[in-house]
């Protein structure tokens, strides 16, 4: 019987260390380099958005999506925040860390074609109680860059 629950435990041991392992050593796809789903401008994409959420969401979440856009901000440690020229809405973009030096060099107001997953949407909520809720909708998108 204590043999049984020792190997048992060797083995679930074992079984934890290979997951562990394999997580970590495991390297995300380069969702830049794939082929987009779409290609369009960053006002495109918000305005599918802003017209009707649930069809922009089905056709555009967790897609990879290929957009042009103007720089409002660049954080060289990883986001990209991008806007359309008149808007308020903004789409932020969580940069892959292969993408990252592709960062170094560019400034607001620049013009670039970026691409990644298309994450979530926030839209712009208008409540006198909330101070946060006038900034515009936010669209969010993940493992993207700034292609070359």
């Amino acid at each position: 019987m204590k043999r049984t629950a020792l190997i048992v435990i060797i083995l679930l041991t074992l079984g934890l260390i290979l997951t562990a392992y394999l997580m970590y050593t495991h390297e995300m796809p380069d969702q830049v380099a794939r082929t987009p789903d779409y290609t369009l401008t960053a006002a495109e994409l918000l305005d599918a958005f802003e017209a009707n959420i649930v069809t922009a969401s089905s056709r555009y979440v967790n897609k990879i999506v290929q957009f042009t856009g103007t720089l409002k901000s660049v954080d060289t440690s990883g986001s990209l925040t991008i806007g359309a020229k008149g808007r308020r809405a903004e789409i932020i973009m969580a940069v892959d860390p292969r993408y990252k030096k592709f960062l170094i060099g560019v400034s607001s107001g620049e013009v670039v074609i970026v691409q990644g997953v298309c994450g979530s949407y926030t839209p712009d909520e208008t409540s006198s109680d909330d101070m946060l809720a006038s900034l515009g909708a936010t669209l969010r998108f993940r493992s993207g860059g700034i292609k070359q």
